[in-house]
């Protein structure tokens, strides 16, 4: 590869609980007037896909436990909120600086669960979740985009996180499907002919940090990108969800 390009889709509409993504990201292919091609990345964002599955929740409908109400005293913060978060997390990290991070029930560390309120309505106090298999939920999307357009495309949920000992946030790879998403050069030659040892490339994560040029985090309503040239045929197909260390292999806690 010598260049990659990135096409967003511009004018996407507002996503609704229950809508088809696969044919409403058609009709804005279609709209855009952009050409699918076989080897096209598909990077969507994680909040339209859980916007579409209606992972929704009511805060004022959530009753708090006991530890909820003596971390909400402790941190200032909503007891329902915090309620949520525990449910979508497998064990509290750290609630230092008045930010609670957490190892989320589906492997990775980040800040409240990747529970967010912006850019959906607040008529009524409510949250978004992350999708509850975001694995199942990229391979149904993909398998539908590429029978609506009978190409070999592959996918890339994307959301954001902060970083240890980085300011700002980043995109990284929620999940994906049929995607040479964790490459390992492990034996492989370096320019100088040495033999490579304990490489690995996030290739799933580097693809979603580079659509957040063009998705951001505000008002833009560009949840949906589009990659050309991208080529890594010749690895191993393998899911985003190999990005996540185990606890005892994570160099930082």
């Amino acid at each position: 590869m010598n260049k990659l390009q990135l096409h967003a889709l511009e004018n996407f509409p507002f996503i609704k609980p229950g809508c088809d993504l696969a044919s409403t990201i058609e009709d804005s292919i279609v709209l855009n007037n952009i050409k699918i091609d076989d080897g096209d990345v598909f990077i969507i964002a994680q909040k339209i896909i859980s916007k579409s599955e209606n992972r929704y929740i009511n805060l004022d409908s959530i009753k708090p436990s006991n530890e909820a109400l003596s971390l909400s005293k402790k941190l200032n913060k909503e007891a329902s909120l915090i309620q949520i978060i525990l449910n979508e997390s497998k064990n509290i990290i750290s609630i230092d600086k008045n930010v609670i991070i957490v190892e989320h029930k589906l492997g990775f560390v980040n800040v409240n669960a990747g529970i967010d309120r912006s850019n959906i309505s607040q008529e009524i106090n409510q949250v978004l979740l992350l999708p509850e298999n975001p694995t199942i939920s990229a391979i149904n999307l993909q398998n539908k985009i590429s029978d609506i357009f009978k190409k070999n495309i592959s996918l890339v949920i994307t959301d954001s996180m902060t970083r240890p000992y980085r300011s700002g946030v980043t995109n990284f790879a929620l999940a994906s499907s049929n995607l040479q998403s964790l490459i390992d050069l492990s034996g492989e030659k370096d320019m100088y002919g040495n033999i490579l040892k304990n490489t690995e490339i996030a290739i799933a994560d580097e693809i979603a940090a580079a659509s957040g040029l063009l998705m951001s985090q505000g008002s833009e309503m560009k949840p949906v990108i589009i990659l050309k040239g991208f080529n890594k045929n010749k690895y191993q197909i393998n899911n985003a969800s190999n990005l996540v260390v185990n606890r005892e292999d994570d160099l930082y806690r």
